[in-house]
């Protein structure tokens, strides 16, 4: 009752490694939106693995995509980091996209980050008024700005 043809097909089916492979690009992709959502919520590496129970190694690990975030540390990191868990996996077919498409720049996290930090409803309109006729006026020099 062992057919040869199943223990073939077995040997062929050879596990992806990210040694041999590379990262793969879901676990790239959540890495770097887990960098983007500890960016936004002020945390080191350091803070967010002692929040979620590993070393800031790990955490390295995991925003470069090396290792996979199990579905259990994904909840505990998405509620420290007060995101929901579809977060991480928003815009995932823009993943193999260039990496200007699917990423921010430290400078824009910060930016996000200090405005969340306004406390006034007032305050925060006026400053994002200020923003988009800034925004408006353009690149006078026509440099680009990423």
């Amino acid at each position: 009752m062992n057919d040869p043809g199943n223990s073939d097909a077995a040997r062929m089916r050879r596990r992806r490694t990210v040694r041999e492979h590379g990262p793969d690009p879901v676990d790239v992709h959540v890495g770097k939106r887990l960098r983007q959502a500890r960016l936004l919520a002020g945390l080191s590496q350091e803070e967010l693995g002692n929040g979620i129970g590993v070393s800031f190694q790990a955490v390295q690990k995991y925003e470069q995509g090396e290792n996979r975030l199990s579905a259990s540390r994904l909840y505990r990191a998405a509620t420290l980091l007060r995101q929901g868990v579809a977060f991480f996996f928003d815009a995932l077919d823009a993943a193999v996209a260039p990496e200007e498409a699917s990423g921010f720049r430290r400078d824009e996290l910060d930016l996000v980050r200090h405005y969340r930090l306004i406390a006034s409803g007032e305050v925060r309109e006026h400053l994002l008024q200020v923003a988009r006729r800034v925004g408006e006026i353009g690149d006078p020099a026509g440099t680009d700005r990423r």
